[in-house]
């Protein structure tokens, strides 16, 4: 992609609070991020980096980050990938 120009949609609306704390709220994220493992770090940091975007949220199914590589955090345990 030489000599092309990267532009992104800029949402008009940012990180938001819907509806306060009633049983329906909920919040709004303009860009989710499925998946915390290198990849989807990777990501949210060229969208910061690059773009100057942060208004991002990542999510990931583990309760930490880094994907395959924290699922075998035990020693002796490896990831060839």
């Amino acid at each position: 992609m030489l000599g092309k120009t990267v532009t992104m949609f800029r949402s008009k609306e940012a990180i938001a609070n819907k509806n306060g704390y009633d049983k329906d709220a909920y919040t709004y994220y303009p860009i989710l991020i499925v998946g915390a493992g290198e990849s989807g770090i990777a990501m949210g940091c060229r969208l910061k980096e690059v773009l100057g975007f942060d208004q991002f949220h990542i999510v990931d199914r583990q309760s930490g980050i880094g994907g395959t590589w924290w699922i075998n955090r035990y020693p002796g345990v490896a990831c060839d990938m």
